[in-house]
């Protein structure tokens, strides 16, 4: 997810952990723990592109991380606060890192929880990396925390009530997923929400794509994209344990590309034969750590948010 939802959930959680000992520290320390895990996006500037797509949310993502990382910052903060047993920052620390790992399975990407005993990334496909729906209570949550006043009582009903919010809302998700997931291999959130999936029927030779939502009448309309395994000259090992079995090869003029299709595609619920979002060039140029988010951003106007929302309602 992005840091801004770590940051408030780390915040609200910091609060129910250790505010009525701390107070507003709690959660200022709650934030800050909550986005550790992604210090690894610095690897991206020393590993090539592909390399990297797999390091991001590796080792510093694994539950042996967060207890190992937790104990260490728990021996730390409590030289510095006496007053606070070493073992309440430890379970703090810990729970943050954690909550972290588990929050980044809800989306696409891959957390490999279980590093360095196992290189399984685990993705539920429940969230859109940046879903508002999702983080507007936490970040009303943590807003109202920062105004009031420390020992006042409710606080802790606050920082719980932002929190219930937002997993009632995953829990909303996981319905949508249920009831798209029948007719189709994959199905993953579209951006900013929970109410239009992508999903993918995935064949030996291919893959067919389509946007559905959740207020759609009919069924979705697919797209045939051929695998064109023949196209891949040499190994590469780390896109293709990155895909999880989900890719596709393509050439544009004298340029070839691993498409990742788990991401989705540039505008793909009103363009036929859209671009995919994570479309690796097997060529390197160089900058090839930026793809994905060049992909994220690409095609976004007035325009196609107009036309968005509309699919989105199933128009």
């Amino acid at each position: 997810m992005d840091p801004l939802t770590h940051l408030t959930l780390g915040a609200c959680t910091g609060e129910l952990l250790l505010g009525k000992k701390m107070g507003k520290k709690a959660m200022l320390f709650g934030a800050l723990a909550a986005n550790i895990p992604d210090v690894d996006t610095i690897t991206g500037f020393f590993v090539p592109g592909d390399e990297a797509l797999l390091l991001h949310r590796g080792i510093t993502h694994s539950f042996c991380f967060a207890v190992l990382a937790g104990l260490l910052l728990a021996y730390l903060f409590s030289k510095w606060y006496t007053r606070i047993p070493y073992g309440s920052f430890a379970l703090f620390f810990a729970a943050e890192l954690a909550l972290h790992d588990l929050l980044d399975t809800c989306t696409s990407y891959g957390t490999g929880l279980l590093e360095p005993f196992s290189h399984h990334r685990f993705s539920f496909h429940l969230l859109f990396v940046v879903d508002p729906l999702f983080t507007l209570p936490l970040l009303v949550g943590t807003l109202v925390l920062m105004i009031k006043r420390s020992y006042q009582r409710r606080r802790p009903g606050w920082a719980s009530g932002a929190i219930a919010i937002s997993l009632l809302y995953t829990g909303f998700a996981v319905g949508c997923k249920l009831q798209l997931d029948r007719a189709a291999t994959l199905t993953t959130p579209a951006p900013f929400n929970c109410l239009l999936w992508y999903c993918i029927k995935k064949t030996d030779s291919g893959y067919y794509t389509g946007y559905q939502s959740v207020f759609d009448k009919s069924p979705v309309k697919y797209e045939y994209h051929p695998k064109n395994q023949q196209l891949l000259r040499q190994p590469e090992p780390y896109l293709v344990a990155f895909a999880d079995g989900y890719y596709t090869l393509s050439k544009s003029g004298d340029k070839l590309y691993f498409n990742v299709l788990r991401f989705g595609q540039i505008q793909g619920w009103q363009q036929k034969n859209a671009p995919f979002v994570l479309s690796y060039p097997l060529q390197h140029n160089g900058d090839e750590n930026m793809v994905i988010q060049k992909g994220r951003l690409a095609g976004w106007n007035n325009k196609s948010i107009k036309q968005y929302m509309e699919r989105i309602r199933g128009e």
